[in-house]
């Protein structure tokens, strides 16, 4: 890594102290010593269309809700007490009768957001079919040391600019980083769990339209197998299957452990178009790196050269140096050298 981005890094975590020692405007708690029991009566209160940030303290405990921040509920911090203390949990799922977005635990259909130390659940269960913990619709939204964790359809990316998950637990079986934004997922945890039956399938990106600008961009993170899938070594696993006709996914710089499927990449009920799409590997190491087994699609590139996927940094993607370091969230801005 360059000195430079050693030194951006720092600056952020200096921003982030900062951040962290503004008093919230509401605190919540399960046990009633907050000024709220529940996190929906707390985004109540928040202003409409606000020009500063409302912060929300959630204290640990769990909470079995389900949160819809609107687009008129903007610039809203929630930051909980830790992964694993602070807890929002969903059981809502398509077999139980709800679309995508209805199910998650947390929904944010709104811009200017950041959601830390918490974590972000649905429960669901490996056989409940589409199971959303957290849908992100809108512009600079960001997570910072959150765990999102489900099954299939754990984190749906639905629409929107500049998004980017730091210092994150992702979990899920089938498909379970999937939508049509422009999100960087980097310095994170991606753990695969075992489906319920069948192959799993890390991302399935939903662009749709050629001239749109989005992608789900994998950074410096490590995607491997959860205990229980590591025990079912049969299961094959993929980094992504196009779920739109322009499918735009990339990993570079990050980790790939052995479970990962020689082949790399899957097609969608058969119906890809394998020259629209675009998926590219750069950079990556372990033993499910080795790209000498992947596909053979026009729209698969192995890439060589930083050049190449210097458009995709959080710095080019996301414009991370612009709305990052207001939020305190680091972030390493270009590839690492």
């Amino acid at each position: 890594m360059s000195s430079s981005s050693l030194i951006l890094i720092f600056i952020f975590h200096i921003l982030l102290a900062t951040v962290s020692a503004q008093l919230p405007n509401v605190t919540v708690a399960v046990d009633g010593t907050g000024d709220y029991r529940s996190i929906v009566e707390a985004v109540g209160v928040i202003p409409n269309n606000s020009d500063t940030f409302f912060y929300i303290h959630i204290k640990a405990g769990f909470y079995y809700e389900n949160v819809y921040i609107g687009p008129e509920k903007r610039k809203i911090m929630m930051s909980g007490d830790g992964i694993g203390k602070t807890n929002v949990v969903s059981s809502r799922s398509n077999s139980s009768g709800f679309g995508i977005g209805d199910s998650a635990a947390l929904n944010i259909n709104s811009n200017h957001f950041l959601a830390k130390d918490m974590s972000i659940i649905n429960n669901a269960g490996s056989n409940a079919g589409q199971a959303v913990a957290l849908s992100t619709n809108g512009d600079y939204i960001a997570c910072y040391r959150c765990s999102i964790e489900g099954y299939q359809d754990t984190l749906y990316t639905e629409h929107g600019r500049n998004q980017f998950f730091s210092y994150c637990n992702i979990y899920g079986s089938v498909d379970f980083i999937f939508g049509d934004a422009a999100v960087v997922i980097q310095n994170s945890y991606i753990g695969v769990r075992l489906p319920s039956g069948g192959q799993t399938v890390v991302t399935a990106d939903g662009r749709f339209d050629e001239k749109s600008n989005t992608a789900i961009v994998i950074h410096n993170c490590s995607i491997s197998p959860t205990p229980e899938l590591q025990e079912n070594p049969n299961v094959k696993t993929y980094l992504g299957r196009p779920w739109k006709k322009f499918s735009r996914t990339v990993i570079m710089q990050s980790y790939l452990d052995a479970f990962i499927d020689p082949k790399g990449w899957l097609m969608f009920d058969g119906r890809s178009d394998l020259a629209a799409l675009y998926y590219a590997e750069y950079g990556n190491s372990g033993n499910g790196s080795f790209t000498s087994g992947r596909v053979n699609w026009p729209g698969y590139h192995i890439l060589t050269n930083p050049d190449d996927v210097q458009s995709f940094t959080v710095e080019k993607f996301i414009s991370g140096s612009e709305w990052l370091p207001k939020l305190g969230v680091p972030f390493i801005p270009g590839l690492i050298r």
